[in-house]
């Protein structure tokens, strides 16, 4: 979930850290639950800030596997413009 943060900007708290570039085979991208803020928050359909030092995005989780990989979309556009739906669950 969303700490206190007003609005997107400098100093964000990434909920899944993951390499945005990185692609499983269904050409989604991926990362482990131990690489997440909050594992608890991480499931199919959640909005979460993912990336790194290097770039963010909003990310919609389509897939938690029993191993602990997550398998994500990114949204189009960018952290700004989808900041609102960081926290939501969507089906």
């Amino acid at each position: 979930m969303r700490t206190e943060q007003a609005s997107p900007g400098a100093g964000m708290d990434i909920d899944l850290t993951a390499d945005l570039n990185a692609q499983d085979d269904d050409g989604l991208g991926w990362s482990t639950l131990a690489d997440a803020h909050d594992a608890d928050s991480v499931r199919p359909g959640a909005m979460l800030l993912a990336g790194n030092r290097h770039g963010q995005a909003v990310v919609r989780v389509v897939a938690v596997d029993d191993d602990g990989q997550v398998h994500f979309t990114i949204l189009p556009g960018s952290v700004e413009k989808n900041w609102h739906l960081l926290g939501r669950t969507v089906a």
